[in-house]
Order: C-alpha cells, then structure tokens, then sequence
C-alpha cells in the first residue's frame, strides 16, 4: 500500500473526526447554511443520488463477488468487499444512531438520522472497490487512473445529490466521503498484506 494513501486516509479520518465533533456538540459549521440552501436549485445533481442506493449498490457487488468467485477463485477479495460495503452500511447505521443528528427541515421524504450520509460514505468506498478491482487487472497506469478518477467523480456526485435534495447537510456528505474513504484504504491495506498461500 502506498504511503501516501496511508498518510492521506489518516487525514482523513482526523478530518471525520473533527467534523463529528462539531455536529455532536452543535457547533456551527461555517457555511453550511447557505449551501444547503443554495445547491437545493442543483436539480441537475439529484438523478445521481440512484448511484448510492441499496438496489445499485447490492447489484453490482453481487456481480463483482461472483467475478472474484468463478473468474479469479480471489476468496480473500470477496471477504474484503463483503466487509467493506456491508462495514461501512453497518457503521454507518452504527455512527447515525451514536451521533442523532436530525435532518434537515425541508421535504424530502426521508426518514432516520442524517450524520453521516449513506450515500457518500458507502457510495463512495461501493465505488473505489469496484475500482480497485477492475484496476487489478490493467496494466496500463493512465488507464488505472482514469478509472479511479471516474470513481471519485461518480461518488462526489452521488454524494452531493443528497445535499440538492436537502436530505442531508453538507457536513453530513463530507464526513461520509472522509470516513468512507478511510475505511477503504484500511480494508484494501489488510488486503494487501495478507499472508500468502
């Protein structure tokens, strides 16, 4: 594992870690308000929020577990894909009823708690497994790349989908892209340094 993304997902997730500080103690976040406000007119944004449903997301996990399964016999790889989308839905649920943080007052239709989203955090560590996988097998490095910078693209956009719909806050999407992103890079570390056969 890069020592780079080690040092970048433990930013990260002191980044998390601040920002649930200030919603847990209720503090304002500089901001947060007027975006709220404001990105509820990004119509163009909330057909993304389809990218982090439970029905997408189980669907194409399905499929990479059955690639890992009957294409590269990878049981190790499906172990860590299990433990990383069904984890971060897990702690998610586990976080949001910790931190009670109510959604915002607009209608939505949404029900639970809002900190932090579900969308961004298990979208976006749905969509660097995929990533990580897929790139496992190019060769090509601009290649890799294009294809985890899709990623990232399509997580942000799922993310910030849920903040024009006013489902959730700001905040709420950036700690999930932190903590999400975090997870990610620990599971794929312990991935990479199993023992070998």
């Amino acid at each position: 594992m890069n020592k780079i993304l080690s040092i970048s997902a433990i930013i990260s997730f002191v980044l998390f870690m601040t920002i649930a500080h200030f919603v847990y103690h209720d503090m304002e976040i500089v901001g947060e308000d007027y975006l709220l406000t404001n990105m509820g007119d990004l119509n163009v944004l909330e057909p993304f929020s389809v990218i982090g449903t439970e029905l997408v997301i189980g669907i194409a996990t399905i499929a990479l577990i059955l690639f890992l399964w009957w294409v590269k016999k990878d049981y190790a790889g499906i172990i860590t894909v299990v433990v990383l989308v069904a984890g971060s839905n897990v702690l998610n649920k586990a976080i949001k009823g910790w931190m009670e943080r109510e959604r915002p007052s607009f209608s939505h239709g949404e029900e639970g708690f809002s900190f932090p989203s579900g969308h961004a955090m298990v979208g976006i560590v749905f969509l660097l497994v995929i990533a990580y996988f897929i790139s496992k097998e190019i060769s090509t490095m601009g290649l890799k790349v294009t294809i985890f910078t899709l990623a990232v693209i399509l997580s942000l956009l799922a993310g910030f989908s849920r903040v024009a719909e006013q489902a959730h806050y700001p905040s709420d999407v950036a700690a999930g892209f932190l903590l999400g992103y975090s997870f990610f890079v620990l599971c794929i570390f312990l991935y990479e340094k199993r023992p070998a056969k």
